[in-house]
């Protein structure tokens, strides 16, 4: 765990829980594209660089989520290092309490204030085409987060960041974290059409053909969206009676936590089937209902 490894010319990765990507910028000078879940991982991050006799000069997050800016504060501390973001993630990079503010929809209870759900704050800029080190190109991957991006290098490698999830993950949490579905699946569609000499998703094994994996995750995700439409057949169903039948469904353990990120993707969905028609809102006696049309 955690160790580097090489996949270009200047291009290698840190195998761990949620993949770091290294570009070495030029002979002294690297660049970290995410920084791991906790300042442990900033760590072991940090001890592979040096171990190279490099300098780490910037980081690039892909996104906000805490498992992918965990060790930015650590990092930028012992090194100086500036860290980089885009778009509306940026706010929550710089301030990492919006993340579990968001899912919970107001200021969060101390259970949801904890490492994987909340990274500590740092100093972040605007990732702009001036400070991406040249070698490097973005590629834009909304869905998991509205933000989110995945980077080319010139060895013809890309980071996927978590635009899709690896089999193994789907088939044990079922129900991946989805900020808008719509962009979700059109992103899938595009990376289904990418090439590369090598792409490395973040919760996934390093791959040449994208392809099955990522109508693995279209797959999931559909199969979700008609359950969530069955079970609002009939009178429909409140949003919490909602859930409640699908963590029955699936069999997933239930906490503050996993609601709160599942409800997020539950709730994308019913957006999008009620967009598309399929269910409708129904307004009774203080309740919501979802309801098939």
């Amino acid at each position: 765990m955690y160790e580097l490894v090489q996949v270009g010319e200047k291009t290698y990765y840190i195998e761990c829980p949620a993949k770091m990507g290294l570009y070495r910028i030029n002979e002294s000078e690297v660049c970290l594209i995410d920084s791991g879940n906790d300042k442990d991982a900033g760590k072991k991050a940090l001890k592979a660089i040096e171990g190279q006799g490099w300098k780490l000069s910037m980081i690039i997050n892909t996104h906000f989520h805490a498992d992918h800016i965990g060790g930015n504060q650590l990092l930028q501390q012992r090194t100086g290092c500036k860290i980089y973001g885009a778009g509306s993630d940026l706010a929550f990079i710089k301030r990492p309490l919006l993340e579990p503010a968001f899912l919970f929809g107001a200021y969060p209870p101390k259970e949801l204030q904890n490492k994987f759900l909340m990274a500590k704050e740092c100093q972040a800029l605007e990732l702009t085409e001036e400070v991406l080190p040249q070698g490097l190109s973005v590629i834009s991957l909304p869905g998991h987060s509205d933000g989110q991006f995945g980077i080319r290098t010139d060895d013809d490698v890309v980071f996927l960041a978590d635009c899709l999830m690896g089999q193994e993950t789907l088939d044990k949490y079922r129900i991946s974290h989805i900020f808008d579905v719509g962009s979700y699946l059109a992103t899938l569609e595009m990376v289904k059409g990418l090439s590369a000499a090598l792409f490395i998703p973040s919760h996934a094994a390093p791959c040449e053909d994208i392809v099955p994996l990522a109508e693995a995750n279209i797959k999931n995700t559909l199969d979700i969206m008609n359950d969530v439409e069955t079970l609002c057949g009939g009178d429909g169903l409140a949003f919490d009676d909602l859930m409640a039948a699908l963590f029955e469904k699936y069999d997933l353990a239930f906490n503050l936590g996993q609601y709160c990120l599942n409800g997020c993707t539950i709730k994308t969905m019913l957006a999008k089937l009620h967009e598309e028609g399929r269910i409708v809102i129904a307004e009774e006696e203080m309740r919501i209902r979802w309801r098939r049309n």
